[in-house]
């Protein structure tokens, strides 16, 4: 049927569900999602595949079933329909868009289902394109009569060419394999933000208009406020040996900017400012390579809130997005949801603050609401901060990815840190990354000598914490949460029995404090800046802390106790002593292992391996613990560990995947098994403080609770999904979909001032501060 006499097909209901005339029809939402796609995937010179994915995504809209699940009926596969017809016109590349076009709600699936799974995940496969495309779905016959009426204007085959960037070569098979691996991902995103964009645009034009309206400076005008906030603290800053190696660095930085796109390096000692010229890199090499956005990613995200505070203090609130909620709303298959997927962040800002953690999971994720950024780091700098934490078991995979980002997507890498990890012969394809900072030779005037190792090698647990609560600014830190607790309890009895405390239950005012992340971030940042003020004025100051303080995390104690983890952790928390070189001699780092009558204390296997590599490098060098030691530990770290352990990089950088003509490509099995980390955790929302309440008050009446979810994030708190049973037997939580919410009568009892979460069965009724 042509013309008039062609019924209409729509996408989304509108505001009046019983007028057709406030539906978006499905011949607008698929040119609009083309446009936008077709703009996304031109950044890396795909763009007519990206139109391409666009026009055809929905074709299974085109169906009286779908129009039926409009009108409210049962749901029906709309997306297998574009794959199918992709198939039938494009053949082998058709395959390639299939993936992408299937998985465009509920994720990208595999080509087939592997016969012999490589982990316990495989059970949690949905179905695979294989079955998906052979399968029966509502007829989408009248797709064809929207191409045929010219609606739709599909894109011929010689159009679209082969599946890879113009113009590329590659020097092995393994890598053009991985390269379309990586291609398929940066596609999807295309596809899955248009989709959103448009989506947002007709379902909730505020939030569209707010989007658009939104003055974000260019990367000119964010390096020219730069370079002015850079020309004040230097002409405020004193000349000492400190401040000189600072300018040292940051002169480097703006000297290696000019530098073609590709990996670098920047190795600078602890307290050396690479945070601001880390930056001052990124936003001039961003203005000499044409480059659209700064991406910085961190591993805690305790630094994560620091970080951002000190570049919004620069730049503009406007112009930083702060995102490292775990908020991604997953799983979300269904029209009635769309709302709750316009709420996941797409990194459309000049400058994103992020974590390792949602960086590469969202790289290798098959998921629409974690791929939706992924086109945003095209044409990017990334400044991997603390690059020492990339997990060993993804190492190759993280380092292929890395690899690929700048030879394909004109995308830079700077890999930031004190302790930078032994990478040389390890890169998959080759890569010699650049360092940055070339002039070192005020570092040892600035640096060496700041602080003073010890080791006390194994001790009882009492007596460390007779020695904590004996200081007066003492920082320790342990490798886990519950033994932070525990020692953090300890030490508060102890020195209620010195006399040196009186309210245990609001110890912090007194100056002992618990830092982990059971506690929000908001919560984390405001104890931060009680213990920098106490800090200030000689107060003592006594912090019991997991590793999350040490790297990045601006404090400054004169003594500091470390229990024995990899060298590069030792080396992080001896970051925070003497950090401005302000003691008239070196501060102390003591390192420990902790014993209970006599036993030494064991933990969870990955640290345990580190602290015996720790123990054998320091053994060689006569039991001193010294930072030129990091090279041998990482040398012997990466020497007896699988860099590959879950196999990601064997199954997307082989030839198969290629002559299979892409029916076999893993997305969902490498989704699943690339997990930074392994523990699940549900996101608590914490009505904590006079904020938190507020923003309960407001997402309680609120109509689009999901819209909220990037200013939740502060007052969230990550808790392991075992767990979370037993607060709801308690009656601590209630569901708002999609969030969880610690009730105020549970954010009384659960939540401590001093510690942040409890566990069910340690609740005390107590009243919270502001």
């Amino acid at each position: 049927m042509i013309g008039s006499l062609m019924p209409e097909y729509y996408a989304h209901t509108g505001s009046d569900l019983d007028d057709v005339s406030t539906w978006q029809t499905l011949s607008e939402h698929a040119n609009e999602v083309a446009r936008l796609a077709e703009a996304f995937a031109e950044k890396f010179g795909m763009g007519v595949w990206g139109r391409t994915l666009g026009l055809l995504h929905d074709a299974g809209k085109a169906s009286v079933g779908f129009r039926r699940r409009l009108e409210g009926g049962k749901p029906v596969d709309h997306s297998t329909a574009g794959a199918k017809v992709a198939v039938g016109r494009y053949g082998v590349c058709g395959q390639f868009m299939a993936y992408a076009l299937c998985g465009h709600h509920g994720g990208m699936p595999n080509g087939k289902i592997w016969s012999n799974p490589p982990s316990s995940n495989s059970k949690l496969l949905r179905s695979p394109l294989k079955d998906r495309l052979g399968g029966e779905i509502e007829s989408y016959n009248a797709f064809f009569e929207l191409v045929e009426a010219g609606q739709i204007n599909l894109p011929d085959a010689a159009r679209l060419g082969a599946p890879m960037h113009p113009g590329r070569t590659f020097e092995s098979t393994a890598r053009k394999a991985f390269s379309m691996f990586v291609l398929e991902h940066f596609l999807y995103s295309s596809l899955v933000d248009g989709d959103y964009l448009d989506t947002e645009r007709f379902m909730t034009p505020e939030a569209s208009e707010a989007r658009e309206a939104r003055e974000l400076a260019n990367m000119e005008e964010l390096l020219a406020k730069l370079e002015s906030h850079m020309a004040e603290l230097m002409e405020k800053a004193g000349d000492t040996s400190v401040n000189r190696a600072r300018r040292s660095v940051y002169e480097d930085c703006l000297a290696t900017a000019v530098q073609p796109s590709g990996l670098y390096t920047m190795t600078v000692p602890t307290g050396g400012g690479k945070t601001l010229s880390s930056m001052a890199f990124g936003l001039r090499h961003a203005v000499e390579q044409g480059m659209e956005r700064v991406i910085v990613a961190i591993p805690y995200t305790s630094i994560v809130e620091q970080t951002a505070a000190t570049l919004k203090a620069i730049f503009g609130a406007e112009n930083v997005l702060e995102h490292h909620s775990n908020y991604d709303f997953r799983d979300l298959d269904d029209e009635e949801k769309a709302r709750q997927r316009l709420a996941i962040q797409n990194w459309d800002a000049p400058i994103v603050v992020t974590t390792n953690v949602q960086l590469f999971e969202s790289l290798f994720s098959n998921k629409p609401g974690k791929s939706r950024k992924v086109h945003n780091m095209a044409r990017s700098v990334i400044i991997l901060d603390e690059a020492q934490t990339l997990p060993d078991e993804l190492l190759k995979p993280s380092l292929a990815m890395l690899e690929e980002l700048a030879a394909g997507y004109g995308s830079s890498m700077v890999l930031c840190t004190a302790t930078q990890p032994a990478l040389e012969g390890l890169w998959p394809f080759g890569a010699e990354p650049r360092e940055i900072v070339q002039h070192r030779d005020l570092f040892d005037e600035a640096f060496g000598g700041r602080v003073a190792y010890e080791s006390l090698g194994t001790i009882e647990q009492a007596d460390l914490v007779e020695r904590i609560a004996a200081g007066r600014e003492v920082l320790c830190v342990v490798g886990t949460r519950g033994l932070a607790r525990a020692i953090y309890d300890n030490v508060v009895a102890r020195a209620v029995e010195r006399g040196d405390l009186s309210d245990v239950k609001r110890a912090f005012d007194e100056g002992y404090f618990h830092l982990s992340a059971f506690m929000i971030p908001g919560h984390r940042s405001a104890m931060l800046e009680r213990i920098r003020e106490r800090l200030d004025r000689k107060e003592r100051c006594v912090v019991v802390s997991t590793q999350l303080v040490e790297a990045g995390v601006d404090v400054d104690f004169p003594e500091v106790y470390r229990e024995l983890a990899g060298l590069d952790s030792v080396v992080q928390a001896a970051g925070r002593c003497n950090r401005e070189g302000r003691l008239p001699g070196a501060g102390t780092v003591r390192v420990f292992e902790l014993s209970v009558d006599g036993e030494r204390q064991k933990t969870e296997t990955w640290l345990e391996k580190m602290k015996g590599i720790a123990r054998d490098v320091v053994r060689e060098n006569g039991g001193r613990v010294d930072e030129g030691l990091i090279p041998a530990f990482f040398q012997t770290r990466y020497g007896s560990e699988c860099l590959d352990a879950k196999g990601i990089f064997q199954k997307t950088a082989t030839k198969n995947l290629i002559s299979d003509r892409f029916e076999t490509m893993p997305f969902e099995q490498c989704a699943l098994d690339y997990r930074i980390i392994q523990d699940d955790s549900v996101p608590v929302f914490v009505p904590w403080g006079a904020e938190g309440r507020a923003l309960l008050k407001e997402l309680l009446a609120s109509e689009n609770p999901a819209g909220m979810a990037m200013r939740l994030q502060r007052f969230s708190v990550g808790v392991p999904i075992w767990s979370i049973e037993g607060y709801k037997q308690a009656d601590a939580v209630e569901e708002l979909e999609p969030f969880l919410i610690l009730k105020e009568d549970g954010c009384r009892s659960f939540y401590r001032e001093d510690v942040g979460l409890v566990a069910a069965g340690e609740e005390v009724l107590e009243l919270l501060s502001c």
